[in-house]
């Protein structure tokens, strides 16, 4: 009799623990489901890295907060000469003329730097309380920009941890999430040369969190 109870204690045991897994994954599933916005298909991104991407970029860009002035900008330098492009501001805008130095920036100091044997790269100046600040790193950049607002500032933010656009579908989709985007990009390895595709969900407030979805290209034709 004894031992009937305890066969009866281990099934109802093993029956519940069942229906506990089956209830975690259905949830699991819903809160996957309920996340995507709209369609949960993904959509190819619509830039070209045959331009420089990262420019067109910088039009969406909504700092994290208020400044007095502020300026996106692309310098260039190559023998000859060096250019400095701002690519969006905000703010005062008769503010400018107080950023009387520019910055010269190196592969040290600057964003999305690139280029050789001509050099690019991208940097931020604010001004607030009257001081001028240049913001030359990719955790300043971040900070700059705080909450993401939109798929461009999703992709920036992306750059910023070297996942970048590809021509390949496999580095170049998005989908809207409730709270946020899920990418999938590229990630370069340059020894051996290869090509990931990466799976990247970013929230509003700038967490990201990546998986590899895998190698789709390797050998000379990657580069």
């Amino acid at each position: 009799m004894r031992n009937i109870i305890i066969l009866i204690s281990l099934l109802l045991f093993i029956s519940c623990e069942k229906k506990e897994v089956e209830k975690l994954e259905k949830l699991e599933i819903e809160m996957t489901t309920k996340d995507v916005v709209g369609t949960p298909n993904f959509h190819k991104i619509d830039y070209s890295v045959k331009e420089n991407y990262l420019d067109s970029l910088a039009k969406f860009i909504k700092p994290n907060r208020k400044y007095q002035y502020w300026q996106y900008v692309a310098y260039y330098q190559n023998a000859a000469s060096e250019t400095y492009t701002v690519l969006k501001q905000g703010g005062d805008s008769l503010l400018r003329k107080k950023i009387n130095e520019k910055p010269r920036p190196n592969y040290n100091a600057g964003i999305f730097f690139g280029g050789h044997p001509s050099f690019r790269c991208n940097y931020v100046v604010t001004i607030d309380n009257g001081k001028v600040n240049s913001l030359k790193t990719e955790e300043q950049f971040r900070d700059f920009l705080g909450t993401i607002d939109n798929l461009e500032e999703a992709i920036l933010l992306a750059r910023t941890y070297d996942y970048q656009l590809d021509n390949d579908i496999r580095g170049s989709e998005y989908r809207n999430l409730q709270n946020g985007f899920e990418l999938h990009l590229m990630k370069y390895h340059e020894f051996p040369t290869r090509r990931e595709s990466v799976e990247i969900k970013i929230s509003r407030d700038g967490f990201i969190k990546t998986k590899s979805r895998g190698i789709y290209c390797e050998g000379l034709n990657c580069r």
